[in-house]
């Protein structure tokens, strides 16, 4: 298995602020009517770094991209947090039936001429779309041959579409985790796959350490969630909008950076030291 440690805590744990939004993050700033160029949304990006580098517990890494931050933004990332480099290009949501697309000239390879520890790509995923399928599951095998042979950590974010309900949400992230395992060395970051079933997604990964995402849940939310991923043995967190989302507003961001964004950092941070170490061997649960 490729070494996390740059990602991961002193521990072992995987305590990660996705950062790398870009039209998601657009959407967000546009919901409120905020200006949503480029240079806004690289401010927002800095004021988080700035914020979680005056928590108590910094990040163990941060999730960044080539288009807003990267290498603008290396320098604002406190010292001895990890940095992961998005690798697929964005506009995918706007026609899921397509797949991903890696953003071009970009490699696993190419992550360290910006300073980035590690590579990531987020890919849409089913695992009953035929030709769709069989796509996705080529482009994370091309993506983790070529972070292996690069030596750069990599970490893999199958995302769900056309979810229809919770049993299908379920068997969708499941058949994420058992399918894409055997593809090589990766960190998967993965969804909430249910109430009671994260022991099934830890048995499902076998070896293989995996986070739990927020997938855009509100915060109190993805509390809940990581209590039970952490203690069905995944080995972190990687968190997005349920730690930021009301930070976009740049009227009441200095008032959200300074007391709301740290007291959320602390408690998901102490929830994410009952889980367990990437490096266990012991890893399957349920």
């Amino acid at each position: 298995m490729s070494d996390l440690s740059v990602l991961a805590t002193a521990s072992g744990r995987f305590t990660i602020a996705a950062l790398d939004h870009r039209d998601a993050l657009q959407a967000e700033f546009s919901r409120i009517g905020a200006d949503s160029g480029a240079d806004e949304l690289r401010r927002f990006k800095r004021d988080l770094l700035d914020a979680l580098g005056r928590c108590d517990e910094r990040p163990s890494a941060v999730m960044l991209e080539p288009e807003l931050a990267l290498p603008d933004l290396r320098a604002a990332v406190p010292p001895g947090v990890g940095v992961t480099c998005a690798l697929e290009a964005q506009g995918y949501l706007s026609s899921p039936a397509a797949g991903n697309q890696l953003l071009e000239g970009w490699s696993p390879a190419r992550v360290r001429e910006v300073g980035a520890d590690a590579a990531k790509l987020l890919v849409l995923y089913r695992h009953d779309r035929g030709s769709f399928t069989d796509d996705q599951e080529r482009l994370v095998a091309e993506v983790v041959g070529d972070a292996a042979a690069a030596d750069v950590p990599v970490l893999i974010e199958p995302v769900p579409i056309d979810v229809v309900d919770d049993a299908d949400r379920r068997t969708v992230i499941l058949a994420a985790a058992r399918r894409l395992n055997p593809l090589g060395p990766m960190l998967l970051k993965l969804p909430y796959p249910g109430p009671g079933a994260c022991g099934e997604l830890t048995a499902a990964c076998g070896e293989r350490p995996w986070v739990l995402l927020s997938w855009g849940v509100a915060y109190p939310d993805f509390c809940r969630q990581l209590v039970e991923a952490c203690a069905a043995g995944c080995s972190g967190f990687a968190v997005g909008r349920a730690l930021w989302r009301e930070g976009v507003d740049p009227v009441g961001r200095p008032a959200f950076t300074a007391s709301i964004l740290p007291d959320r950092w602390a408690a998901l941070t102490a929830i994410a030291a009952t889980a367990r170490p990437w490096s266990r061997p012991d890893r399957r649960s349920g």
